[in-house]
């Protein structure tokens, strides 16, 4: 069986790797989102250099966000589009049985959007990861930033491995903690019905309400999805592109 993992990146690389590390299974792919932020791209890089001397075998695959950041509702839904397409990826090209969200990363509002997303998709669990003491993970972390930063600008991968090896004691510790120094938190979901997501999506993408009962229009209205006129409904603009960033394909 494949398990792949699918995690935004902010700031702080070890809750990629930390959740890697004490999930209990092998993980087989790795997808790690990264927006253009240089701290970000640093972080990549650490995660990158430490998950090749631990788990030399495990895919990893970066897949970077058009945006230094997530600041608008539009590039919000552009990473649900994103995200949608990286689920069935993992699915359908890479054959992964089993997917993982660890949404510990990166910012408020793209970890809501990716456990939603995660939902309405069917992965197989949500998950987030908690420091039990996060001030001395972020003073570590502080500490290390030069370094990390060195990694970045390091020409070969021989020579970011051993920028690595020279504080390996430091940066295993800041990437692979103790299990008791964390827990990894399941947050709740339940199966979506995919045939009732489709009836809505094909309503909405084909402009065909008569088919959606009353109660299912004032839903999708009170969301924002549908606006209503004298009585009658239409799809707004913003559903739309809801719509279209449910629909990506491959």
């Amino acid at each position: 069986m494949k398990t792949a993992v699918i995690a935004p990146l902010g700031l702080s690389p070890p809750v990629i790797t930390t959740f890697v590390d004490g999930i209990g299974e092998p993980v087989n792919d790795l997808v790690v989102l990264t927006t253009e932020n240089e701290d970000v791209k640093a972080g990549y890089e650490l995660i990158r250099i430490g998950i090749k001397r631990r788990y030399p075998k495990m895919r990893l695959h970066e897949v970077s966000l058009p945006f230094e950041d997530v600041n608008t509702t539009e590039e919000n839904l552009q990473f649900m589009s994103i995200c949608a397409k990286i689920i069935r990826e993992e699915r359908e090209k890479y054959k992964c049985d089993k997917i993982l969200l660890n949404v510990a990363g990166g910012r408020k509002n793209m970890c809501i959007t990716l456990s939603l997303l995660g939902q309405l998709m069917g992965v197989d669990g949500v998950y987030h990861v908690i420091s039990k003491d996060v001030k001395i993970v972020n003073q570590l972390l502080e500490n290390l930033r030069s370094s990390i930063r060195e990694i970045y600008r390091a020409k070969t991968d021989d020579e970011k491995i051993r920028i690595y090896g020279e504080r390996e004691r430091h940066f295993d510790g800041l990437l692979f903690p103790n299990k008791k120094e964390y827990e990894i938190i399941r947050i709740p979901t339940l199966p979506y019905p995919p045939d009732y997501l489709a009836k809505l999506i094909k309503a909405l993408e084909e402009n065909d309400l008569d088919t959606l009962s009353w109660t299912e229009k004032r839903m999708l209205e009170s969301h924002g999805v549908l606006k209503s006129f004298g009585g009658r409904f239409r799809v707004s603009d913003y559903g739309k592109k809801l719509v279209d960033a449910l629909l990506v394909r491959l």
